[in-house]
């Protein structure tokens, strides 16, 4: 039997042709190209078509109420339905969504507090119209009887300090008048809080003193070493922040320092005076001794408000006439302290207060105080000046 050749025996891929051997392998590879496309793209496509199937399920929404009902403002007990806890659907997830609050859960915005006096309340401020005397209305001055002496109060240093000021106003009676510095800073709003407490309000008049180097009155002081312009200057600044007042004093809460060569006795101040009376304001003058010839008044007696209890409760006995014999006393008490306020306050409703009427400044007004008037009140005056 004879042998066949190694060739005759090959399988078929060894019979072909190289080029067929190419061709094969180049649809074997482009079919399996083919198929694995395809799977990737159905594998990227089904969860899609799952979605489009089957949706997840939400929970229904509660109905949305209406956007003006989500306001500052409470809404009336009535208006608010309690729901039971069976009504009330719960969501299976976490929905983001917004969150519809209820106008019954916002709590009613809380009013801005006062700022009139920094931690106690004050009285209103009347409107910027009622800053002018002439626009507060104030109670008639209580008529003086033929039988009793008619004291009339002015509160040096008045408008410093808040609490001090929340103390005046809600405890001195408001015939006591209050006399404020021109370089109070908020001085404005200090003498419409007085007037709107029915209080008369004098301005100090910063003034060189008997003793300019011992008392300094400040930038804008009046007197000696200025020129005639710059008192011009000095006034009509002071006069500025007068606004609204009744009249000007040359008596600061340090006491009366005009005497004995202040300027408010020169005779340059004089028509200095003339025109604060020309404005329609009144001139306290700190004492007799001011020499004042313009409208006004003029103090009497002076208790110093910074010393203790005992001093303050002794000399308020002493203001009154020993002999029982009716007078006009306008007392100056300053500065303001917490216990000149207590001891005041007390004093004004004991039973001195039976002796006299309290009236306010103005009741003593006259148009120039002559020689013998001087006289007069320098030897009743029952306090010596400060």
């Amino acid at each position: 039997m004879q042998n066949r050749s190694a060739s005759s025996r090959a399988g078929l891929w060894q019979r072909l042709p190289v080029i067929g051997r190419l061709l094969i392998a180049f649809w074997a590879i482009l079919l399996a190209g083919g198929a694995g496309a395809a799977a990737f793209l159905f594998h990227q496509q089904k969860p899609v078509v799952l979605a489009k199937i089957t949706p997840p399920a939400r929970p229904e929404a509660p109905p949305v109420q209406n956007a003006s009902s989500i306001v500052s403002t409470p809404v009336p007990q009535e208006a608010v339905r309690s729901v039971s806890p069976s009504e009330v659907q719960q969501p299976a997830t976490p929905i983001a969504a917004p969150t519809v609050i209820p106008a019954k859960a916002v709590p009613p915005t809380p009013a801005a507090p006062s700022t009139a006096v920094m931690q106690q309340a004050l009285p209103p401020v009347p409107s910027p119209g009622a800053a002018s005397p002439a626009a507060v209305v104030r109670p008639p001055s209580p008529a003086v009887p033929a039988d009793k002496t008619a004291i009339a109060i002015v509160l040096q240093g008045f408008g410093y300090s808040d609490a001090l000021t929340y103390d005046v106003l809600s405890r001195i009676p408001a015939p006591v008048a209050v006399g404020i510095s021109p370089y109070v800073s908020n001085i404005g709003d200090i003498i419409a809080r007085a007037h709107a407490s029915h209080r008369e309000v004098y301005v100090t008049l910063p003034m060189q003193s008997a003793h300019p180097e011992r008392v300094d009155e400040g930038p804008h002081a009046l007197g000696y070493g200025n020129s005639a312009a710059d008192d011009q200057r000095e006034l009509e600044w002071c006069l500025s922040r007068a606004t609204g007042a009744d009249g000007l004093t040359d008596a600061s809460e340090n006491g009366d320092d005009q005497p004995g060569g202040g300027y408010a006795t020169s005779p340059d101040f004089a028509p200095i005076a003339s025109f604060i009376s020309s404005k329609g304001l009144l001139y306290l003058a700190g004492s007799a001794q001011d020499g004042r010839r313009t409208r006004g008044m003029t103090a009497t007696a002076w208790i110093d408000g910074d010393t203790d209890a005992a001093t303050l409760d002794s000399r308020l006995a002493a203001l009154l006439p020993q002999d029982g014999k009716p007078t006009k006393i306008l007392l100056m008490v300053g500065p303001v302290t917490p216990v000149m306020i207590d001891r005041l306050a007390n004093w004004l409703k004991g039973p001195a207060l039976g002796s006299f009427v309290l009236v306010p400044p103005s009741s003593f007004v006259d148009s120039g105080i002559g020689n013998d008037q001087a006289a007069n009140l320098l030897s009743s005056s029952p306090v010596a000046p400060l």
